[in-house]
């Protein structure tokens, strides 16, 4: 009976493929998550609210915006709160789409684009990456007549490569007007290169843009889901009319207005993932094994034919990496950068792996 119910849309629908959980031993180098943990005044602000969950997130909910605000240096109407950005993504997707619309997405990129695009009924296009960074040549020239939407990661996940300002400058010359382009800058705030697109630039360009950031990587915030939308004005307007009411939870809210204040962890995690990245460079380059350059907080690594007995020891030794198979890189693994120890026992199994 249930198939009468079903589009055809969704029953063709692949679930997202979830990570693996971990046990107490275990280090989890498979999720891009911060490894020193939750905010100290992230913590303190969820135990100062616990008294609240009782009420609506009202409140909250505008002194989060008012502080964003004055961290990103927009408007309070350039921003608009998410269960995670992935909920951004489908106030997007159920605004702006309707069945038999195009969307283009980058192959391999964040997974959640293609199901939240089918979920619509929308027909999702995927562009290769071309020497595994962003084609936008390609992704401007695979634009058609029924192209509504493009998402674009900036950095991509998994490579951890990013396209500059003018890189993008130059894209939007050849994208029409109509075409909402997203941009998920989930790990911005990783990102050193001088060149990484400026979010106060981006709002002045009269055109569709929609820029996704998050709570979960660089703030420490996974488990409690909220991320935000930056654009125009006019965009979050349209975007508000179609998102959840008091789609936050107290707790998210109180921990992410912690997490923005905690200045001593946001420097703490630089450090921390700035020498993570330095030691595990050495270990790639110990072992002459492939790496990409990243502007995140992991790396893309191929290690070929040895890959299954490398994952045999690394499940061995208590470590979790990411098998990058299910992108279409059979070659590769994902490795998310930890804290210093952990960073050590991975290059230590590494060191095993390549002596045979």
């Amino acid at each position: 009976m249930l198939r009468f119910l079903i589009p055809p849309y969704i029953e063709e629908l692949p679930s997202y493929p979830l990570g693996r959980d971990y046990g107490e031993g275990q280090v989890r180098l498979s999720a891009n998550e911060n490894p020193l943990g939750p905010p100290p005044r992230a913590v303190e602000r969820i135990k100062g609210v616990l008294g609240r969950i009782h009420r609506y997130p009202d409140g909250l909910r505008e002194e989060l915006l008012g502080r964003l605000s004055q961290w990103l240096g927009v408007g309070k109407g350039n921003l608009l709160l998410g269960s995670g950005s992935n909920e951004v993504i489908d106030m997007a997707v159920r605004a702006f789409l309707r069945e038999g619309d195009e969307v283009l997405v980058p192959k391999p990129g964040y997974a959640y684009y293609r199901i939240s695009a089918r979920s619509r009924g929308a027909d999702v296009r995927e562009v290769p990456l071309r020497d595994l960074r962003l084609d936008l040549s390609g992704m401007a020239q695979a634009v058609g007549p029924r192209t509504k939407m493009i998402f674009l990661d900036n950095p991509n996940n998994p490579t951890g490569t990013i396209f500059t300002q003018g890189d993008f400058e130059r894209f939007i010359e050849w994208v029409p007007e109509y075409v909402l382009i997203v941009i998920d800058c989930a790990y911005a705030e990783f990102v050193a290169s001088e060149g990484y697109p400026r979010l106060g630039w981006l709002l002045t360009l009269d055109r569709p843009i929609l820029v996704l950031r998050t709570f979960s990587k660089f703030f420490g915030l996974a488990g409690l889901r909220i991320g935000y939308g930056v654009a125009r004005e006019e965009l979050v307007g349209v975007l508000r009319k179609v998102h959840q009411p008091f789609n936050i939870s107290v707790l998210a809210l109180a921990a992410a207005l912690g997490a923005l204040e905690d200045l001593e962890f946001q420097r703490e995690t630089r450090r921390v993932i700035l020498e993570g990245k330095r030691m595990l460079e050495e270990g790639f380059r110990e072992v002459g094994i492939e790496y990409l350059r990243s502007e995140a907080n992991f790396f893309l690594v191929k290690v070929g034919d040895g890959k299954e007995r490398l994952l045999e020891l690394l499940e061995e030794g208590g470590i979790i990496v990411r098998d990058m198979r299910g992108y279409g890189l059979p070659d590769y693994i994902r490795v998310s950068i930890g804290r210093a120890e952990e960073n050590r026992r991975f290059i230590e199994v590494l060191r095993q792996w390549a002596r045979g």
